[in-house]
Order: structure tokens, then sequence, then C-alpha cells
């Protein structure tokens, strides 16, 4: 009478046979995201851009109807909820939070270069502050809080990750033309469209030097933070709110350009060693 075979007995058993191999798993809707995205980065990105500006025109209808007695900021604020929803599922499917700059200070580089955009944002208070009403001073506070959040880690975090394999120079600069051309939707929150083409401008100037930054650094953390406070306090500063702000597209255009080329000639130079 044989014994019970058990599990060691079939593994011998089968020993000189071959096992046939399981079914290959079904890869995610993410991987086959980040596989597109490495393969078509600029792609990517520009689908990116017209998912934010389709979810604020959304938004802005929505708003719109809802709330018609609503002023340009609050609808603005409001249809902030779609670029963040856009901005979260970017993040989930296209990149990671270490890609995106969601890192922890230990391997943060080069921290002395936020003194720039630190700086530049403190400078509308050297004419003091203005009065303003408490409830658009909090208007204010969580929408601007809102735009640093959302806008630097759609354009500085995983926009900047999708674009990395066209190269620093190159991924900085078309994230930030991006960058800009994402503020073109304000006319449906704004009056004047030469204004908002301007705000596209300078908020492509702007973008380049905080995106040369944020590479320098590794982190978008300090980033948001000084975005909301130079929203804010260029709002709410005593000097003349545009001057201020082309002053500071300025600065930050010329900082990142300069940090770009320098990245730039270092990875030739590594190249050619």
């Amino acid at each position: 009478m044989h014994p019970t075979s058990t599990p060691s007995d079939e593994v011998m058993v089968t020993a000189g046979r071959r096992r046939p191999e399981p079914p290959p798993s079904r890869p995610s809707a993410g991987s086959a995201l980040r596989r597109f995205a490495c393969a078509r980065p600029v792609l990517t990105a520009v689908a990116l851009l017209v998912l934010n500006a389709t979810s604020i025109v959304a938004g802005a209808a929505i708003t719109a109807a809802v709330a018609p007695t609503w002023s340009g900021t609050a609808r603005s604020l409001a249809a902030m909820a779609g670029p963040a929803l856009v901005c979260i599922l970017a993040l989930v499917l296209l990149s990671t939070p270490q890609q995106s700059g969601l890192t922890s200070p230990r391997p943060w580089r080069q921290p002395w270069l936020l003194t720039v955009p630190g700086v530049l944002c403190l400078v509308p208070l050297v004419g003091g502050v203005r009065q303003v009403e408490a409830g658009l001073l909090a208007m204010l506070l969580v929408g601007y809080l809102l735009t640093g959040l959302v806008e630097e880690l759609m354009w500085r975090g995983v926009v900047l990750a999708v674009l990395r394999p066209v190269g620093p120079m190159a991924a900085a600069l078309l994230g930030s033309a991006l960058f800009g051309a994402a503020h073109l939707t304000n006319v449906l929150f704004r009056d004047s469209v030469a204004l908002v083409c301007a705000q596209a401008f300078g908020a492509a100037c702007f973008g380049v030097g905080y995106a040369a930054i944020r590479m320098r650094t590794g982190t978008i953390w300090p980033l948001m933070v000084l975005h909301a406070a130079t929203d804010l306090f260029a709002a709410i500063g005593g000097l003349p709110k545009i001057p201020i702000l082309v002053g500071q597209d300025v600065v930050l255009l010329v900082v990142g350009l300069v940090l770009l080329a320098r990245s730039d000639r270092g990875m030739t130079h590594d190249r050619e060693r």
C-alpha cells in the first residue's frame, strides 16, 4: 500500500518536466501610461495642458451657472478643483512622488538657491501692506495656497518628470512654455485679453526660474510655499503689482537660464570625459 503523496513528492515527480508558465499579468493603466509618457514625453506634456485647460473651462462653466454673481476671483478659486484633480491623477498614473520632487529634506541640494525667489517674494512688502477686507483676505490666502500647491506639483513636478527624456534645458523651457499657456484660460475670469496674454508670458518666464531651481535643489516643497507667498504678497503689498511682477519674472528668467546653461555645460563635459 503506497503512502499518501505529499507536495514534496509531486515536486520530485515533475522535476524532469517543464512546468507551465503562469499567464502574463496584464499591465496596469499606470504602467502603460508611464511607458507611453517615456516614449512620447512632449505629446504627454501637451496632453496634460489640454486636460488642465479642459478642467478649468468646465469649472468656469459650472460656477457661472451655479453662482453667476460671484466675482472673477471667487469663480477662479472654485475652478481650481478641476486642475487639482487632474494633477493628482497625473501624479498617480505618470510619475512617483520622488520623481515629482515630493522628497524629504535629506536629499535636497543647494538650498541657497531658494534665497532668490525668497527675496523676490518679499519685495512687494517693502511698500507696506494694503488694507484688505477680512473676507477677501481669507479668499486670497486659500486661493493662492491652492494655486501654489497645484501649479508647482503639476508643472515643476509631474510635467518636468515626464519631460526628463528630452534633457534639462528643453524640459525646463518647454514645461515653462506650457505653464504660461495654461494661464490663457484666465480670459474666462478677467476682462482684459491683453492683460491675460501678458500674464501668460510672465508665467512662462517665472516658470523657467522655478524649473531650474527645482532641478538643482531636487524638491518642490519650498517652491510651493514661495509661489503662494509671491502671489499673495503681490496682491496685498504696498508697491504697484504689475511692475513688481514684471521685475520678478525678468529676474527669475535670467537666473533660470544661467542655471540651465551651467547644467547643460556640465552634462556635456561629463559626456566628453
